[in-house]
């Protein structure tokens, strides 16, 4: 059946395979930042070591841009997909039963992997079911987001649970990845798929010079350090504010749930938009502020403040890629914007959470660290504004 002859229903079926990928695409990540005071105590690191580990898997994520010829020719998408998504699983093992440079060198894995992960899933749906882009860019970033919240809910209380300690937090997640990918390989093995994901670097070469396609990269960037620079240390402030461990990780798990329920539908709405360019500012300032809040306020009303924060940061991410599908012309075309604004954005991510802990370091205050999302989030909403047009990007 044609692509524009699917219902919703349909389109939602068949990206069940992406939103298996998806299960596993965030929590690799996002379970090691509760565990911080853990590790920190354990073996004694600074919290430049701490915030690196999750800084080495950003930056891979933006210099794997540079691996996808190579590893486009292990297949067609789906064979891309489904063999990154074993490497990943295999990443989590070897955190889960290693010492600290194994630490490093999974969180190396770790992070190339999902940036495989990151550039394909957007090709699958164009390829796949293009004119329900937003729909299912909605539905397989909400699950990311559902599932990362949830690694942050459970990592505390797994790790105090028995003598395992921290290492115990990978067990579920490494069963996760290992049904999925197990899935996933049996699916290639019966589809015959033939082909190669091709990448085509004379047009990414030709993005650099226009300039849609870097206020695309630099949007992305924005928000990707919005994410990694604050969901890095969160736990920790709330920890400053007199939230015990595991409670401030219930707190971020909850929000960051919320706000990814809530942001579900923006993909699919925010599509059918003349342009975008409006409803972007709006959602940079609402950012700002957000922090800003947190900065000033504590108890129980921080919830609402990191809520209001989830809830845009939950929207800008999955408007970030919805915008390198309908910005571009065809699926090669999109290969290369993706690869292009998250090699670029995820370069200007990677520094967010050294500065964020950086500023702590010298200043002893986290209210001064969190002017930096908090100015991070007034560019956002002005790139935003020219990010968010809705011509194609000629080339």
């Amino acid at each position: 059946m044609p692509s524009n002859a699917m219902t919703n229903r349909e389109a939602i079926r068949k990206g069940l395979p992406i939103f298996i990928t998806a299960i596993n695409m965030r929590a690799g990540l996002t379970i090691i930042s509760p565990l911080y005071p853990i590790l920190k105590e354990q073996y004694h690191l600074s919290s430049f070591h701490l915030s690196f580990l999750t800084s080495l898997s950003v930056l891979c994520f933006a210099g794997s841009a540079f691996l996808m010829p190579l590893v486009g020719r292990i297949g067609g998408t789906n064979k891309v997909i489904a063999w990154t998504l074993t490497v990943l699983t295999a990443a989590i093992f070897l955190r889960a039963v290693g010492n600290v440079p194994m630490l490093f060198i999974s969180s190396i894995t770790v992070g190339i992997a999902i940036a495989v992960l990151n550039f394909s899933l957007p090709v699958w749906v164009k390829e796949n079911a293009p004119n329900h882009s937003g729909l299912l860019t909605g539905i397989y970033i909400t699950v990311m987001g559902s599932f990362a919240a949830l690694s942050v809910a459970v990592a505390v209380p797994l790790a105090e649970a028995t003598s395992w300690g921290w290492r115990l937090s990978m067990i579920p997640w490494l069963v996760i990845g290992l049904i999925s990918s197990t899935w996933w390989l049996i699916r290639i093995s019966k589809a015959h798929e033939t082909g190669h994901m091709e990448v085509s670097s004379k047009f990414h070469t030709a993005l650099f010079r226009k300039p849609a396609a870097w206020s695309i990269a630099v949007f992305f960037g924005l928000q990707s350090m919005l994410f990694y620079g604050t969901a890095t240390w969160l736990p920790t402030i709330l920890v400053s504010k007199g939230y015990s461990l595991s409670h401030a990780g219930l707190v971020v798990s909850i929000t960051g749930f919320m706000g990814s329920a809530i942001g579900i539908a923006a993909p699919h709405y925010a599509s059918k938009l003349k342009n975008m360019r409006g409803f972007l500012f709006l959602m940079g300032l609402m950012i700002s502020l957000s922090f800003a809040a947190v900065i000033f306020d504590s108890g129980p009303r921080l919830v609402i403040w990191l809520l209001i924060s989830n809830i845009g940061l939950s929207i800008t991410f999955p408007l970030s890629l919805l915008l390198t599908v309908t910005r571009s012309i065809d699926a090669g075309e999109t290969r290369s914007l993706s690869i292009m604004a998250q090699s670029i954005g995820y370069l200007m991510a990677a520094f967010a959470p050294g500065i964020v802990g950086a500023i702590f370091d010298a200043t002893l205050s986290w209210r001064s660290a969190l002017i930096v999302p908090v100015a991070i989030g007034i560019l956002l909403g002005l790139v935003g504004f020219f990010a968010g047009k809705s011509e194609k990007i000629a080339i």
